[in-house]
């Protein structure tokens, strides 16, 4: 038996992972681990190299020396929050394990206690990028930007602002460019061959989608000439951004934001928390009801020296690895959908008279998953609604069912058998992709050579040989499709 779903993707980023670990030039870094604990992941920095800045002499110099960098970055930034009204004393920055950096508890914290406090003053959020002279980029073009382009610009303004800049201690802790390469970076910054040896055609197709998007390719006002006229215009300091820096910025928008008010934004301290897939989390974290303040608060004691993550969503590795960068290496928490590629039904159906109505209609019903403009995608998740949809497009006519008498008759034992055949079609072309099946995936990721059972794939298990084919319990005719099916197979 075989499946579909994201563990051939899984395991080969996690060698894609190992690849590139041993050609970095950096120690490990905060994307150099990408499958970690079964629940935990990253989203930190590279640490830096380099000696302690210059201070004054004497002992104190002394003192000073023992610190790194980093640590001096850190102390640093908390200084920072402090003065500005805000509190991060409950935790430090470390090594998490095996160049896994995150935040560790201070001190023991009890449940309600308050574990960082930042104010809106130092949030880099899509409201103080309306108000910064880099919003003429998108005002003097006449077209709205997607909120993570604005915060894009906004970050990639107060860098060049340098020392000017009231965010510098948050700036000097981000990753660059150079430290994103070393360490991978989210799947959307790979390059096509990095990406190929994922086999996963979601995975590819998702990723190279972001990859665009972080660009700005297909925004007017992002295009070079654009945005360099723009930018002189407006009178912002520095050269304007190239596509590679504009990438970053966005990359690292990204992978780090939270949401904030009716908005997202950057919050210092808070984005070097790593991710909790565990459910319930230990932390809490928002705006006050004042809006004045970001908070995180424990859910529950949290011990000293205890990591203290926070959860970035219920993200699927499909999901996570493209934004964020890293995977989950336990298959259950939370699952990945099994994903077939629906492009070839759904040219079909659009092209048929009515078709494409009867698409919409069956999103509208929740058969079939949509894009974020509305469209139909191209990517549907395996299983009984799947089913169903096809069975409906079936019976209207709008998918040829491979026998034109029996489609023009379109009686609904025909219309099943169809509709189930489509259905196997779909996912034997999903799993051609892969050069791998499900045993040697749980092999090398030390889960035995059995094949899981459909509740352990959470979607369908298909026979290498077509022959038969177990669905998750189907809603409404999705029983006529299989029922249908498994008697043209008998």
């Amino acid at each position: 038996h075989r499946v579909v779903y994201m563990s051939r993707a899984l395991v080969l980023a996690t060698c894609l992972t190992v690849a590139r670990a041993l050609h970095a030039p950096t120690p490990p870094c905060r994307h150099a681990l990408r499958v970690t604990s079964p629940r935990l992941a990253t989203k930190k920095k590279v640490s830096k190299k380099g000696g302690a800045r210059g201070f004054g002499g004497g002992a104190a110099k002394q003192a000073v020396k023992e610190l790194t960098p980093e640590q001096l970055q850190w102390r640093d930034l908390k200084e920072w929050v402090a003065s500005s009204g805000g509190a991060a004393d409950a935790v430090r920055l470390t090594d998490c394990g095996g160049g896994l950096r995150g935040l560790k508890a201070a001190r023991d914290l009890a449940k309600g206690d308050e574990i960082l406090r930042i104010p809106r003053s130092i949030i880099l959020d899509v409201e103080r990028a309306e108000a910064s002279p880099v919003s003429g980029v998108w005002r003097s073009s006449g077209g709205a930007l997607p909120g993570y382009l604005k915060l894009g610009l906004a970050l990639l303004y107060e860098v060049r602002r340098g020392a000017a800049s009231d965010l510098l201690p948050y700036l000097a802790m981000l990753p660059t460019q150079d430290e994103f390469a070393a360490g991978g970076g989210p799947a959307a910054m790979w390059s096509d061959d990095e990406l190929a040896l994922t086999e996963c055609a979601h995975l590819i197709d998702f990723a190279k989608r972001r990859r665009g998007q972080s660009r700005g390719e297909g925004v007017p006002a992002l295009q070079p000439d654009a945005l360099a006229a723009s930018w002189a215009e407006c009178g912002l300091p520095g050269e304007p951004p190239g596509r590679d820096e504009l990438a970053w910025a966005v990359g690292a928008v990204t992978s780090r934001a939270y949401g904030v008010g009716s908005g997202s934004g950057l919050v210092p301290v808070v984005d070097m928390a790593n991710h909790d897939g565990r459910t319930p989390q230990h932390t809490a974290k928002g705006l006050e009801e004042d809006g004045r303040s970001f908070v995180v608060l424990a859910t529950e004691p949290i011990r000293k020296g205890t990591q203290v993550c926070l959860s970035y969503g219920e993200l699927p590795n499909c999901v996570l690895l493209p934004q964020f960068g890293f995977v989950l290496a336990s298959l259950d928490a939370p699952p990945d959908l099994p994903l077939v590629d629906f492009t070839p039904c759904l040219r079909e159906a659009e092209g048929a008279a009515g078709g494409a109505a009867l698409l919409l209609s069956l999103a509208e019903d929740g058969l079939l998953v949509r894009e974020g403009d509305g469209s139909i995608s191209c990517w549907q998740a395996a299983g009984a609604s799947l089913q169903v949809a096809l069975l409906n497009l079936h019976e209207a006519g709008a998918l040829n069912g491979g026998g034109e008498e029996e489609a023009a008759a379109a009686s609904a034992p025909a219309a099943a058998r169809h509709a189930w055949r489509r259905y196997r079609d779909l996912l034997q072309g999903t799993l051609a992709g892969y050069s791998t099946g499900v045993a040697e995936d749980r092999r090398r990721l030390g889960l035995g050579g059995a094949a899981p059972t459909a509740s352990d794939a959470r979607g369908v298990v298909v026979d290498a040989g077509g022959a038969a084919v177990t669905p998750l319990p189907p809603p409404n005719g999705a029983s006529r499709v299989a029922a249908e099916g498994e008697a043209a197979a008998a």
